[in-house]
């Protein structure tokens, strides 16, 4: 993202990135683009993450994710962190992100396929499952130790169809959003010139 400071200020919509095998998008370049006068969003994913760390500093965040990191309503890198499929695979997700079972959950609450109270103990055990092990299979072997067993066969059966993706929502939504807005550069004091600032300008120069 600080490559993006040659450029023209313009704005920035971040949503998601690599955070294992590769270096995620660090605090300090983003802000060094707000200083240079980009307008820079974050929602869904990583997005979402970093503007609401940097939400105080100029960066938008957009979304119902970003809001509630933003708000405190949720915490943890741990909601949005998904395993996934190598490049070659197309980066395909291996498993689910907790902010979307959140949002299923709470579909099932509102097609009474779940009560209020299943809902919050599948949330729950949910959230206790390590992020790369938190699969549909898992969730469903959840239901089926949390349930009694009629009432687990029939999440299980809505589940497929009935899956809500919230990080896909709110990066359409935020794509849609980040187009349509007029742009006007605003420029805010630029961030201490730490070593590691230095190194990272160093390698993208």
């Amino acid at each position: 993202m600080l490559a993006l400071a040659k450029q023209p200020p313009h704005r920035v919509l971040l949503i998601d990135g690599i955070f294992e095998a590769a270096r995620a998008p660090w605090h300090k370049e983003i802000l060094v683009l707000l200083a240079e006068g980009f307008d820079v969003w974050g929602a869904a994913s990583l997005g979402a993450l970093r503007a609401a760390e940097l939400h105080r500093f100029g960066m938008r965040p957009e979304g119902a994710i970003a809001r509630s990191y933003a708000a405190g309503r949720i915490v943890g890198d741990d909601e949005v962190a998904v395993a996934h499929a190598p490049a070659a695979l197309g980066h395909r997700a291996l498993s689910l992100a907790q902010v979307d079972v959140r949002a299923t959950l709470a579909a099932a609450l509102r097609a009474r396929v779940l009560t209020g109270d299943e809902a919050r103990r599948l949330r729950a055990a949910s959230h206790a499952i390590f992020f790369k092990d938190r699969t549909m299979p898992a969730l469903q072997s959840a239901a089926a130790g949390l349930l009694p067993p009629d009432r687990a066969a029939r999440f299980t059966a809505w589940l497929p169809t009935g899956f809500v993706s919230q990080k896909a929502r709110d990066a359409q939504a935020a794509i849609a959003a980040a187009l349509a807005a007029p742009f006007v550069p605003c420029r805010r004091p630029l961030p201490p010139e730490t070593l590691f600032l230095k190194r990272l300008r160093d390698e993208r120069s």
